[in-house]
């Protein structure tokens, strides 16, 4: 499976349909950018782009009418953060290759740097599919801050596959064939201090929460109204 198929899965999003914007709408921002895009950039704008709950849940991707555009320091900014403490681009030397790396900039007032936050696009557009699904964007999701059992994270390992692309030392995600999604945090001694999972199937997710049996800080279920259909699934 490419990325675009492992979000469409998590998303329940149908293969055969179209998410994004038109072809004249990046026509005419390109024009307005006086550059192309990158390959796998323009590809997520055309076919994935306009999805409520993948882009505008959260974390929010940039529009191309208005929104998405060059910062100061010349990196193509197209996504932001919910709060706008922080936001996410492509260097304009980089724009000439197919899959460049996005690079973060969490603006504070110690330091403004861009750093290196995934090597492709790819592996970027696929992160931020699975943190705004876990934060709300897919139809079921929960969370937990706290310690959280090693026991528990040794089940996860073995029940769920990592995915090494989006993965690092302080946030690992792990899936079962992109049907469900559990990320969790480490702290540098390597205890797990959060946890967040995510899924369009209930039976998934009630799955989840009988290996994860945490007192989880949130759950969709909390506040979520399900009518009897729901229930029955």
């Amino acid at each position: 499976m490419n990325y675009i198929q492992k979000i469409k899965r998590l998303y329940n999003l149908s293969e055969n349909e179209n998410y994004g914007f038109s072809e004249d709408e990046i026509l005419r921002l390109e024009k307005n950018l006086e550059t192309a895009l990158p390959a796998k950039l323009k590809e997520y704008y055309l076919e994935l782009g306009q999805e409520e709950n993948l882009n505008y849940t959260y974390n929010r991707l940039l529009k191309p009418e208005n929104e998405i555009g060059f910062s100061e320091d010349d990196f193509l900014v197209i996504y932001e953060e919910n709060q706008n403490v922080a936001i996410w681009g492509i260097k304009k030397e980089d724009l000439k290759l197919k899959n460049p790396p996005v690079y973060g900039n969490y603006d504070t007032i110690e330091k403004s740097d861009w750093e290196v936050e995934n090597q492709t696009t790819e592996d970027f557009f696929l992160m931020m599919a699975i943190y705004n699904g876990t934060f709300g964007g897919l139809r079921y999701n929960g969370n937990f801050i706290g310690e959280i059992d090693s026991e528990i994270v040794k089940l996860v390992r073995e029940k769920w596959t990592l995915v090494p692309e989006i993965s690092r030392d302080n946030q690992k995600v792990y899936t079962d064939d992109f049907y469900d999604v559990i990320s969790l945090s480490f702290d540098k001694n390597n205890n797990c201090t959060a946890a967040f999972i995510g899924t369009s199937d209930q039976n998934r997710f009630d799955d989840i929460l009988d290996v994860i049996e945490i007192d989880w800080s949130y759950l969709s279920y909390d506040d979520e109204d399900f009518d009897d259909d729901d229930e029955e699934d």
